[in-house]
């Protein structure tokens, strides 16, 4: 081989290399309940694969965890600040399972094991209050009426950017996902209008749709990581989101 070949195929490598590496510097984590004990049981297996294709096939991701039925902790959801900080350490995590605004409650999202009107089984958003402040950009929790009380979820966005969600009932879909994650992947769209294409495409009015973020840039110019623009983290942190919900 001589030096200007070798030279090529070293430049080639490394091009290569640069490649996989920015891809899969990425990461994302995703928790699923299908089976309740005091709740109808659901078939979310399908939303999950198709993130699983999205962002591991696609975008190239590297998935963090993978959390399911009773293994799915108020942990997973970043409750600590020390030791396992569950979706605090993927850029971007995906819930889906049961969720619940019940009267003067604050909304949650329900684990297995949830009972009504107690605080068994769920993750509120007081657990979670200015805890999401290391590597996570974006959260998206498919469930019904979690972000109906979104002034208290907004709460956990201490270096985190933003959470993805709806304040009334939803039905399970995977057009959703693939709607969202083709505009920002595919499109290279800002998360903030990709949710609002995804959603109103994919549902009628009866589904209100949410978007929170920490600063009004991320809310307008933050991108799924990789795809373009990602704003910097707020600094330094205040009590300040912003907001928008729309009938989709």
């Amino acid at each position: 081989m001589n030096k200007l070949l070798g030279y090529k195929f070293i430049l080639l490598i490394l091009f290569v290399g640069l490649t996989v590496s920015s891809a899969s510097a990425h990461s994302y984590s995703m928790t699923r309940i299908n089976d309740y004990t005091n709740a109808d049981d659901l078939n979310l297996e399908p939303e999950c694969a198709r993130v699983n294709y999205w962002l591991g096939t696609v975008a190239g991701w590297s998935q963090d965890f993978y959390e399911t039925e009773t293994d799915v902790e108020e942990t997973d959801f970043g409750s600590s600040n020390s030791g396992y900080t569950g979706l605090d350490n993927a850029d971007f995590h995906y819930h889906t399972g049961h969720g619940t605004d019940e009267i003067g409650y604050t909304s949650e999202i329900c684990l297995y094991n949830w009972v009504p009107y107690t605080s068994t089984g769920d993750v509120k958003a007081s657990e979670v209050e200015k805890k999401w402040d290391q590597d996570n950009e974006w959260v998206l929790i498919a469930s019904c009426k979690v972000l109906k009380d979104h002034s208290e979820w907004a709460k956990a966005l201490k270096y985190s950017h933003g959470i993805l969600g709806f304040s009334t009932e939803v039905p399970v879909s995977t057009a959703l996902v693939d709607s969202f994650f083709d505009e920002t992947i595919n499109e290279n769209d800002e998360i903030c209008d990709a949710w609002l294409f995804a959603t109103v495409e994919t549902f009628d009015s009866s589904v209100t749709a949410v978007i929170v973020a920490d600063t009004d840039d991320q809310f307008a110019y933050d991108h799924l990581n990789g795809q373009g623009t990602v704003e910097p983290d707020e600094s330094p942190d205040d009590s300040l989101y912003a907001y928008n919900s729309w009938e989709c």
